[in-house]
């Protein structure tokens, strides 16, 4: 009844939240829409203007801005074009009047019939009464399958009036003329003229898809350019690609689709939905020196994230509703990434939103519900028998004195009892379940083509195997669009995100791994046993007591867009976002924990810790881009300008004593911590960026492509503030040559850049000496000081020039495409941590001393094995590769004093490889001392020495590589097959060539605890008598190995990653339910995975297999 009463209360939090959120939905679009109709249908044709020595369009255009009038013109008419000097100032004066005082004078004359004014010739006919009359035309526009088409624009040729087909693909124009040209256009499609006559019926459309490649525009975040004249390697994915991976999360679906992005499994964390991934991409730039190397939020080779032009965390990408996304846009090299400067060394990932669309409201709904089971299948654990046998081998019921002896032999047989009787205890089902999780999400979008409107709501959970932990979404976002005239644009994005995240109380679950099956759960008055045969504490105990262990954060962000064509050919682009978000932690230790079993004193007992923080971000820039094309010629140059400003502030204290369990409130503290007291933190930095692009094309063949930045950064010394970055991109587009005997449908493109980006993953204080309070000592009223670090006014910045050459190719009529890319990447400047003396007061300061070098190559390999579209059957295969090799080229002497530590036994008789930095190495070289094997004789290791000796003195100099943690190729094999509404798709992904230190065998194996549980290896594999031919040391050696050879395996992998099977209802069945599109997606994760390594994974928190099933239905 207690747990059911806990939940209540977070039931009613969500729904209220929802429901503030709803009304403020309404109000926010009722009052828009007030403002709307108001600026569309006002009567007042007064208008005022003050303009000088333009043209006679530019006049147009300020008197459409001010009226709802349209107008119809002959765009080439001589006495038009040669109006290109007119002055007028006028002010509240009415549209007539204003007409007649320009064009007095003038051959040409002006009638207004329906709202429309039309321009003509003196001498042209007469508009006559029938033209007067209110003739409208209606049209019905439609795809080759005949599917209504939404949204196609439609306009009266040689004018600027026009309309947009709504939901059903109908149009209604209202026209002054009675005979005419329609021109109809949409994206993917050919464009279509229609010639008219009034009256007419109902006119019926067809239009035909677009014969050319849909990825016609690479969006790099500032200014979106042509595919074809791109020097830069990309991969583009488009929403409906990302779903078929089945992925719960964005981040989770990005290496299926381009096999330089590596996302690291982590063996500790598993499936945590709390724990974000750690990707890189083209390897790592720099060192990865971080204390926690799961922690994704601090790693300094993580990717640049661009969210619909700005930069987000890489905790807001992963918590995206994945049917949000319109695109994703992976930038590698430097001539596609320049124009981000300081921050794009490690790449960039573009992801753009899907915008409204015009026509009558339209509905889409998303629904998910996932099983996600728990994957123990790399546990191989002893069961009660084994275990116990294990222990009597390995001595623990041996003593040479006789009254313990006797002792022993009582513990040994009680303990044989329970198992005879059937005590099995499978510990590591009790921290688990299998949770059904639901995510929701819906969509309304509709306007005109002056105003176009979206609305999206979010509300998912992901609860996670391990009980009582999971993940809450709930969002909202509104986006509005408004068209003033024909040639300026506002867009307004706003997002409010609610995320809480919370942490099992079952604790980290190697605890449960740990216990032995011969023990009971409960006692026999059902009470939980508190101490185990394995010394540890029963850590279902502490499990059932009154806990809280939440971290929650509210984002709202802003985001307001101008978008200016101040003539065809010029473009200005301005951006602002704001973006606040609140972020909390709590961390509540019941009193009757455990942990405080030896402590009297019960004020001590129990602890709370708070932490609260509020980060606000500001960002903001401006592009201006000119593009012309003068016959062969074709130019496309932009600049702009962008400022970032970044302030975090947070504080926490931890409250201790509390009387009341069950009061899990700070306030109930009795007091601060011991020897504590609040702390708290202020963070500010701020970036500051000029840059400009420069793209030539020739011909549509020959392409130069130039970009540079300056940046300049609070985070550097004040002698280095600012930095330059730089690119050359050249490309050549063979089959434009005459030479080229290719069908239409082959291409072939050749590519090469150079360039330099840098990165700004550093901490904000680094060259900036700073000191700390030492509230112990004071003199004369003031607190003493003693100094932090030191900071470095020199410090440069760290800087990546690359290179890349790539090809594209598509062929056979596009059977096969290739896209194959081959890089340098020399990472200089490094910012690392030098030591220095211990007299000078602190241990290390950043200084620039490190170089670092990447090579890699990758190719993608897309074959169309079928396109049968009689009898709609498509199959393609993609297959995907990719090698990276780094080397340390420089270090400084503090990595050097990092590997002292690794080769000190306390490093070296551990489960985890501590990285070792050598120049001329890589960073992920594994260092090992050799092997021998075991010695049948004695059971002991041999270890071989550098020059060859054997001995079974283990000695640290002695270690040498034995291969690489990084795999030697790694990549992906997917098929999409697709018949009729059915399509099957399948990814697979492999890596060969990487080695890995088996630590299960170095701590269940032959490092096993023996009062602890273990591998089943560890009774059956290891050594037990002079002779033996073992591949583990003799049984009753409790000490723990040495890293060595011996436990190195070949980290090979093959895997099934995901199947999805996705089915869309004929559209004549789905309109029976007064829907326009059904689609129905079951898809599965991890199918199975075949490994050269057996090693337990998910230590802290397991790995899961997950089932889905996806409703999408748009109305």
């Amino acid at each position: 009844m207690k747990k059911k009463r806990c939940s209540i209360p977070i039931w009613r939090d969500s729904l209220r939240k929802l429901w503030i959120m709803t009304r403020f939905l309404f109000i926010f679009v009722f009052v828009a829409s007030l403002h709307v109709s108001a600026a569309l249908h006002s009567q007042n044709k007064m208008v005022t203007l003050h303009l000088k020595g333009v043209s006679l369009e530019e006049v147009i255009q300020s008197l459409k801005l001010q009226t709802d009038y349209g107008f119809f013109y002959n765009i080439d008419s001589k006495d038009i074009k040669k109006m290109t000097n007119i002055s007028v100032d006028v002010k509240n004066m009415a549209l007539e009047d204003v007409l007649l005082q320009i064009l007095k004078g003038t051959n040409l004359t002006y009638s207004i019939v329906n709202d429309v004014v039309i321009l003509n010739t003196r001498n042209s006919i007469v508009v006559n009464d029938s033209v007067r009359k209110n003739h409208v035309l209606v049209g019905r526009v439609m795809d080759m399958n005949k599917e209504p088409l939404p949204g196609v624009t439609v306009r009266l040729e040689n004018t600027s009036m026009g309309t947009a087909t709504n939901f059903e693909g109908v149009f209604s124009f209202r026209l002054p003329v009675e005979k005419g040209k329609l021109i109809l256009s949409f994206v993917g499609f050919k464009t279509k003229g229609v010639e008219f006559k009034l009256p007419s019926d109902t006119l019926k459309i067809v239009l035909e898809e677009e014969v050319e490649n849909v990825e016609e525009v690479v969006v790099t975040g500032y200014f979106n350019k042509a595919k074809e004249s791109f020097t830069g390697s990309e991969v583009t994915i488009e929403t409906e690609e990302l779903k078929k991976v089945g992925a719960l999360s964005i981040t989770q679906a990005l290496s299926a689709f381009d096999p330089s992005i590596r996302l690291a499994e982590s063996l500790t964390n598993g499936s945590n939905p709390n724990v974000l991934p750690d990707i890189t991409i083209r390897g790592e730039n720099g060192f990865d020196l971080r204390a926690n190397a799961d922690d994704a939020t601090t790693n300094p080779n993580a990717p640049l994230y661009i969210l619909d032009g700005v930069e987000v965390s890489a905790e807001r990408v992963y918590d995206m509703d994945v049917n949000r996304v319109e695109s994703i846009t992976i930038l590698k090299d430097a001539s596609a990434t320049a124009l981000y400067g300081s921050r794009a060394s490690n790449g960039v990932i573009v992801i753009t939103t899907i915008r409204p669309k015009s026509g009558q409201i339209r509905v889409s709904l998303n629904a998910n519900y996932n099983i996600s089971v728990p994957d123990l299948r790399d546990y191989n654990l002893m069961n009660a028998e084994e275990k116990l046998e294990y222990e009597r081998l390995a001595g623990l019921y041996q003593d040479t004195d006789y009254l313990e002896q006797c002792k022993l032999d009582e513990l040994y047989n009680s303990r044989l009892e329970e198992v005879r009787k059937g005590v099995n205890t499978y510990w590591l089902s009790q921290p688990l379940t299998t949770s059904l999780n639901q995510r929701y999400s819906i969509n309304f979008e509709g306007g005109d083509e002056y105003f176009r409107y979206g609305i999206d709501l979010r509300y998912d959970t992901d609860k996670g195997v391990m009980k009582q932990s999971g993940r809450d979404r709930l969002g909202i976002n509104l986006t509005f669009n408004y068209n003033i005239g024909t040639n300026f644009f506002i867009r307004n994005d706003l997002a409010v995100d609610n995320v809480k995240a919370k942490n099992s109380p079952y604790n980290e679950f190697y605890l449960y791994a740990n216990q032995n099956p011969y023990d009971r759960i409960y006692d026999e008055n059902g009470k939980f046993v508190e101490k185990l045969s394995s010394g540890d504490w029963n850590p279902l105990y502490n499990a059932h007591l009154a806990k809280k262990n939440t971290s929650t954060y509210t984002s709202i962000q802003d985001n307001f867009n101008i978008d200016w064509r101040i003539i065809p050919a010029l473009r200005l682009q301005g951006r602002i976002s704001y973006t606040r978000q609140f972020d909390k932690r709590d961390l509540f230790k019941s009193p009757e924990s455990l942990d405080y079993s030896t402590e009297t004193d019960p004020k001590k007992k129990g602890t709370y810790f708070r932490s609260n923080s509020q980060s606000d971000k500001f960002d903001g820039n401006l592009t201006l881009q000119y593009n012309k094309v003068l016959g062969v010629h074709s130019l496309n140059v932009g600049v702009g300008s962008n400022l970032t400003e970044s302030t975090e502030e947070g504080d926490s204290y931890t409250g201790v004593g509390f009387v009341n369990p069950n009061m899990i409130f700070i306030g109930a503290a009795t007091s601060f911590k011991e020897n504590s007291s609040p702390d708290g933190s202020y963070d500010k930095s701020r970036l500051v960026g000029f840059f400009g692009n420069v793209n030539y094309g020739y011909d549509n063949r020959y392409f130069l492509d130039l970009s540079f930045r300056t940046d300049g950064s609070s985070k550097f010394g004040r002698n280095s503030r600012f930095a330059p970055f730089w690119s050359v991109g050249v490309a050549w587009n063979v089959h434009k040559e005459a030479f080229w005997s290719g069908d239409e449908k082959s291409s072939l493109k050749l590519r090469a850049s150079v360039g330099s980006t840098g990165t700004t993953n550093f901490s904000s204080t680094q060259a900036l000496t700073t000191y700390n309070y030492d509230f112990s000592k004071i003199y004369n009223g003031v607190f003493g000081v003693s100094l932090a670090g030191y900071g470095n006014p020199e410090l440069k910045w760290q800087n990546t020039i690359s290179y890349n050459v790539g090809v594209d190719m598509t062929l056979l009529k596009g059977l096969v495409t290739f896209n194959g890319d081959f890089y340098i990447k020399n990472t200089e400047n490094l910012l690392l941590p030098l030591t220095v003396a211990p007299s000078t007061g602190f241990s290390s300061y950043v200084e620039n001393i490190g170089k670092l070098r990447n090579t890699g190559i990758e190719g993608r390999l897309r074959l169309n094995l079928i396109r049968d579209t009689q009898r709609d059957l498509r199959w393609n295969v993609t297959l995907s590769a990719f090698h990276n090799k780094s080397k340390i080229t420089k270090l400084s002497n503090q990595l050097e004093e990092i590997n002292k530590y690794a080769n000190s036994d306390w490093y070296n008789q551990g489960t985890v490889v501590y990285r070792q930095y050598e120049a001329g190495r890589s960073q992920t070289a594994l260092m090992m001392v050799r092997s021998g094997g075991i010695d049948p004789a004695t059971g002991n290791e041999v270890y071989i020495k550098r020059n060859g000796e054997l001995t079974f003195e283990y000695d640290a100099n002695d270690k040498v590589k034995c291969g690489d943690m990084k795999p030697t190729i790694e990549g992906n094999v997917n098929t999409n097959l697709t018949w009729k509404g059915f399509t099957l798709y399948m990814l697979f992904k492999y890596q060969f060539g990487a080695k890995a230190y088996n630590g299960t065998l170095a701590s269940k194996v032959e490092g096993a605890n023996p009062y602890k549980n273990a591998d089943k290896r560890v009774l059956y594999d290891r050594w037990k008598e002079p002779g033996d031919h073992a591949k583990f040391r003799r049984i009753d050696d409790r000490t723990s190995p040495y890293q060595t050879t011996r436990l190195v395996f070949d980290n090979d992998l093959f895997s099934l990653s995901s199947v999805s099977l996705s089915y869309e209802l004929p559209r004549d069945i789905s309109q029976k339910i007064y829907a326009d599109r059904v689609r129905l997606m079951l898809s599965t994760t991890d199918v199975f995975r075949l490994s050269t390594i057996k090693q337990e994974r998910g230590t802290s928190y397991p790995f899961a297999r997950t089932f889905n099933l996806s409703l999408n239905v748009t109305f």
